[in-house]
């Protein structure tokens, strides 16, 4: 509980640095650094519209009084504020958004956690095998290749001349049509996943390779345990730590990585929101995709360091002592 407490504590600092920070870089990005009601509208409105909307969002006020009542809002009533460009509210506005990025960031971990595992730990039991150099060698590939070169190859091979997927990957929810879902999302998931997978395999064959040269492997060997067994309950166990420390990292990656195959695929989830968002001055909605974006890489590396736990108790042990 102890160890809880502090990771709170901790998320809650990092939180306000990075919101906080966002809300003054754009404040002094602004065109009216003193009048961002008059950015957010446009110069051609009424006086009276900044007025009634500076006095809305306590615009006028100092920054820490903004930043006060923007995060009241979210605390309190889930109100994110109002994207007046849009004439919406920003949840209202953000949400199909982030539902895009949400399902190509799960299904390119998903799948990206699938492909290594397996072949990260033949390599390792195959170590300079033919195997393992193919391994290597297309991990680096993948490694090296970006999405902005990589998406436009599977777009050729898979959409002009098999024409098995759609050019543009239209948002449809599985909960709809599942098979049209599949269809849409599956190039854009595959330019992920693919790179992803090939850091993770990287990672999972080094430490198998520590691994399986440990004490206690060869102590199992030596009592007749199968290799299987050796390989996926013992070995494989210990060697995660550093797979699932990437898992963390590469959620804030995939975001980066989203706004290419969302500009390539047509499918606007939020790399695509928070570039034209910071280009059109949407103070809110920027805001907002931030507190978003820190709250999700925060969450998900709690959540693994919770994971450690379970698969090393002798860490659950030592925290407790702490």
């Amino acid at each position: 509980m102890r160890y809880l407490s502090q990771r709170l504590l901790q998320f809650s600092i990092v939180f306000f640095i990075v919101t906080f920070g966002v809300m003054v870089l754009m404040r002094l990005g602004l065109n009216a650094p003193g009048d961002p009601a008059r950015t957010m509208l446009g110069g051609t409105v009424s006086q009276e519209m900044i007025d009634q909307i500076s006095k809305q969002y306590h615009l006028n006020s100092n920054l820490i009084v903004q930043y006060w009542y923007w995060l009241k809002g979210i605390v309190w009533s889930q109100d994110f504020g109002y994207s007046v460009q849009q004439n919406i509210s920003v949840a209202t506005y953000m949400r199909p958004k982030i539902l895009v990025t949400f399902f190509l960031g799960i299904y390119a971990l998903t799948w990206g956690l699938i492909i290594a595992v397996p072949i990260a730990v033949y390599q390792a039991y195959k170590r300079d095998s033919n195997f393992d150099k193919a391994g290597n060698f297309f991990s680096f590939f993948f490694i090296s290749v970006p999405a902005l070169v990589f998406s436009p190859f599977i777009i050729y091979v898979f959409v002009m001349k098999l024409g098995w997927f759609p050019r543009i990957g239209e948002k449809i929810y599985p909960w709809d049509n599942f098979g049209e879902h599949f269809r849409n999302f599956f190039l854009p998931v595959v330019v992920l996943s693919l790179p992803t997978a090939a850091v993770f395999v990287r990672l999972l064959r080094a430490d198998m390779i520590a691994t399986l040269q440990s004490d206690f492997i060869t102590l199992a060997r030596a009592k007749g345990v199968s290799p299987q067994r050796t390989l996926w309950s013992h070995a494989l166990r210990n060697s995660l730590f550093s797979v699932l420390t990437s898992v963390g990292v590469q959620i804030g990656s995939l975001v980066g990585g989203a706004l290419v195959v969302e500009q390539y695929f047509n499918m606007k989830g939020m790399g695509f929101l928070l570039i034209s968002t910071i280009l059109s001055k949407d103070l809110f909605v920027v805001q907002s995709l931030s507190a978003i974006l820190v709250a999700s890489v925060v969450f998900a590396n709690l959540g693994i360091d919770l994971l450690y736990t379970v698969i090393d108790p002798r860490i659950r042990h030592a925290r407790a002592l702490v």
